[in-house]
């Protein structure tokens, strides 16, 4: 009755208006795409909800739009009221535009976004909720007058932000009162192992900060950019894999070929919207052999991209009495920028890679801004083992948390070539933690056109896996499309005595990048868990 409640009261609430194009919903609010708007000028529509149990009604709240850029982010417009607009004729996007068409790319080819923050203030308590919007800079161009082609058979020329205020369902922060505003000073931290981490608020034509009577909102920014590989996928393995069992050979293989969609992640919001996406063909595969690799250490599938941690602060401010009051923060974490068809890069980090960064750098990074870390027990799968059993002997594999595709090769040395197949980190995310399995969840035939590409030869066999495997799932392949998102570890070399322990860790949703790792020990999962449940949890002989 609630959620009837809320949009029956919704629809009463928004006028009437043409069907949109496209409607998606983020965990903060609903982003809807019309190609016309009655009474609008065509550009960016964001209007505040405030949700208070069952019911709905529009609030005004101190909004700040930012502009992602390929090499930073820079504010457009900070407004007050429950409709805040940003017509595409407005000269703030000049500059916005001129930056992306610095790129080199066409306009179709890629999808870039606004950071939004929203704040809304009631009594000593409030609440900032992030969201991103995603356009293309094409629309802002067509709108212009400039004669452009974008994807898609219809142009958005309107996009509508509703953005929601839960005060029940979103902690508040307890309004303070400070001396001062809270100048944040950005973290430069320089270069770091190939890495270049730098200010991102990039200087250039700044809006004025909005007044509201008798208060005046003042907005601060801090981001920290950081340019270099960004990992795609990978394997680590301990030095116990190398000595116990360095018969042992992966292969760690990338499918991704069509739109590559980047989601931004918000602490205490999960992800709040598509940040970057671009066309891309990453399509490759590669052995790893434990008896060539010099000690512990990682393979790496990476690219070369712009990621930004953005921390946004707010104080609350009376012009007459000078009394500040700090209203409460929020961190973003966002890729701002892959260049359309940018190659993939592999490598093996012993650590001074970007694999260690990950692990390491980019942990402190987060601990200091976030306050946890992001590499701990909820972002750890514990995917499967093989052991041997300790009453026969005989060799065992224990599907934990996930299942596993076995492929017999015949007259092969190595014995037979173990799958974990993987879909794109969001699927991973969504599905993995409920142990059904990962599987791709956008899948363009024809699928051996594509494995051709990575595995030539037994292209065919490998084929034969992916839809048993996703047949056994029970999984409905969608229509034909233009993106094919899957990832396989494959292991070989597994015999009678053989300890492995494969761990997957989900590091996609604390840092906004869609990565994801394997991680193979001898004497336990990642973490050395003492307990763990195996919701999937089917044991096969295999000895």
């Amino acid at each position: 009755m609630a959620v009837a409640s809320i949009l029956m009261s919704l629809l009463i609430t928004v006028k009437a208006q043409p069907a949109p194009i496209q409607s998606v919903r983020v965990s903060t609010g609903v982003l809807s795409y019309y190609e016309s708007l009655p009474s609008t000028a065509p550009g960016i529509v964001i209007r505040v909800y405030l949700i208070n149990g069952s019911t709905i009604k529009p609030a005004n709240a101190f909004v700040s739009i930012y502009a992602n850029l390929p090499n930073g982010i820079i504010p457009m417009i900070h407004a007050y009221g429950s409709v805040v607009t940003l017509p595409f004729s407005d000269n703030a996007w000049s500059f916005v535009i001129n930056k992306w068409l610095g790129t080199g790319m066409p306009v179709g080819s890629y999808n870039t976004s606004l950071l939004v923050f929203t704040t809304y203030v009631s009594g000593n308590k409030s609440w900032i909720v992030p969201m991103l919007i995603p356009y293309n800079v094409g629309w802002v161009l067509t709108s212009r007058g400039v004669g452009i082609t974008t994807v898609g058979s219809a142009t958005p020329r309107f996009v509508v932000a509703a953005i929601y205020i839960n005060v029940t369902g979103i902690k508040p922060f307890s309004v303070v009162r400070v001396s001062a505003v809270g100048k944040q000073d950005p973290q430069i931290l320089g270069t770091y192992d190939g890495y270049v981490l730098y200010n991102c608020s990039v200087s250039g034509p700044q809006p004025e900060i909005h007044v509201s009577s008798p208060y005046e909102f003042i907005p601060e920014s801090t981001c920290l950019g950081i340019n270099g590989s960004l990992p795609l996928v990978w394997v680590t393995w301990s030095n116990g894999v190398i000595h116990r069992d360095s018969n042992l050979e992966f292969f760690l293989d990338v499918g991704y070929i069509g739109v590559m969609p980047w989601e931004a992640v918000a602490t205490e919001y999960g992800e709040v919207g598509q940040s970057y996406s671009a066309n891309e063909t990453w399509a490759l595969a590669f052995p790893i052999f434990m008896s060539s690799v010099r000690g512990p250490g990682s393979f790496y599938w990476a690219y070369n991209g712009t990621w930004a941690i953005v921390n946004y602060s707010v104080w609350y401010v009376d012009p007459m009495t000078g009394v500040t009051e700090y209203l409460g923060s929020v961190t973003v974490s966002e890729v701002l920028y892959v260049p359309s068809q940018e190659p993939v890069e592999d490598g093996i980090d012993y650590g001074n890679g970007p694999i260690s960064v990950l692990y390491y750098g980019a942990t402190t990074i987060f601990n200091k801004l976030i306050g946890y870390s992001v590499l701990n027990t909820s972002s750890v799968i514990y995917y499967i083992n093989f052991i041997p059993n300790p009453l026969t002997g005989v060799e065992e594999l224990y599907e934990c948390n996930g299942p596993v595709s076995i492929a017999y090769m015949v007259g092969s040395k190595t014995g037979a070539l173990y799958s974990i197949i993987l879909g794109g980190a969001e699927s991973a995310v969504n599905t993995a933690q409920f142990g059904t399995g990962l599987m791709a969840y956008v899948v363009s035939p024809p699928y051996n056109a594509i494995a051709n590409i990575i595995y030539g030869a037994i292209a065919n066999e490998i084929t034969d896996i992916i839809l048993t495997e996703l047949e056994i799932a029970g999984i409905i392949l969608p229509p034909s499309n233009t993106t094919f998102i899957q990832t396989f570890l494959e292991t070989t070399g597994i015999s009678n005595g053989t300890r492995l322990y494969i761990s997957v860790v989900m590091t996609s949703k604390p840092f906004g990048i869609p990565t994801y790792g394997f991680i193979l020990n001898t004497t336990n999962y990642y973490g050395n868990p003492q307990e763990y449940t195996c919701s999937y949890g089917k044991v096969m002989v295999i000895g």
